[in-house]
């Protein structure tokens, strides 16, 4: 999962983000289809606590999409939010949800030593399937892929919209959505396209996950697709000494249904972290 990163080096164009709280600092990276609005209910209770940094990641929000006529890969997207990490020696805490767990693996990976804690909720990290042997989930993710793919080239977004969300968020999610944030979806129609793409070429020497394992947190909830499930599970025992939990009653959009559930959950680990590095 090569990100070329370099340390403390800006990088364009630049996410829109806010930065609110003081303390160390955590960023929260929201996944495809979302923006940094993902963390509000999260960001209530952590900002008396922590230097909470939230972009919107590339090609969503209020941030530019990515540059015209360069490949853009995992890569693109950790070297923008590298950017907004506080420089150069200071360590912090890294949260993603679905896509953006992706993006906080790279970057977690791309410099392990500024490090804190990794909290990966549902990251898609399709590669963690392979090493794992499960092939049958390896497949599905690859049959949404293509499905959404085929809709797009066909030019029927709205068909394509509604397969991305009834997978993630189960059948019926798309019409019971208002028509303004149905409007809004379609208009990230090629975005997640992108973030399919991107998802399915990344890849890490697993000694990398390996040493990050301890730090990291993996966050599933029991109602998700159950290729996702395996995708945790599987992710679980390739970075030994993480910890892995699932939520009662949530799917894969925990952050919005379940949140504060999920930030218990991430200030135990937390704890957990600063009991340690006082030991």
């Amino acid at each position: 999962m090569s990100s070329g990163i370099a340390r403390c080096a800006p990088a364009e164009p630049a996410l829109h983000h806010i930065v609110v709280g003081d303390g160390e600092a955590m960023v929260l990276l929201h996944g495809s289809a979302s923006t940094g609005a993902l963390w509000r209910e999260v960001t209530q209770t952590l900002q008396p606590l922590f230097r909470l940094i939230v972009p919107d990641l590339l090609g969503y929000g209020r941030s530019p999409p990515s540059p015209m006529g360069v490949p853009y890969t995992i890569g693109t997207e950790v070297r923008a939010v590298a950017s907004l990490l506080p420089c150069c020696t200071e360590k912090y805490h890294l949260v993603g949800h679905s896509y953006g767990g992706l993006v906080a693996l790279g970057l977690a990976l791309a410099n392990p030593a500024r490090l804190r804690t990794l909290t990966l909720i549902e990251p898609v990290y399709f590669a963690a399937l392979r090493y794992g042997e499960s092939e049958t989930a390896y497949r599905r993710f690859g049959e949404v892929r293509d499905a959404f793919a085929t809709k797009l080239t066909c030019g029927d977004i709205e068909s394509a919209m509604r397969q991305f969300i009834a997978f993630w968020a189960g059948d019926g999610a798309w019409e019971r959505m208002p028509p303004d944030a149905r409007a809004a979806m379609r208009q990230m129609s090629a975005r997640i396209q992108l973030d399919w793409q991107a998802s399915f070429h990344a890849e890490a020497p697993r000694e990398l996950l390996s040493a990050v394992g301890p730090r990291t947190l993996l966050v599933s909830g029991e109602r998700s697709p159950e290729p996702m499930l395996d995708l945790v599970d599987a992710l679980h025992l390739i970075m030994p000494g993480s910890t892995s939990i699932r939520l009662k009653g949530a799917g894969h959009l925990l952050p919005l249904t379940h949140a504060a559930t999920l930030t218990r959950a991430m200030l135990d680990h937390l704890h957990a972290e600063a009991e340690h590095r006082l030991c």
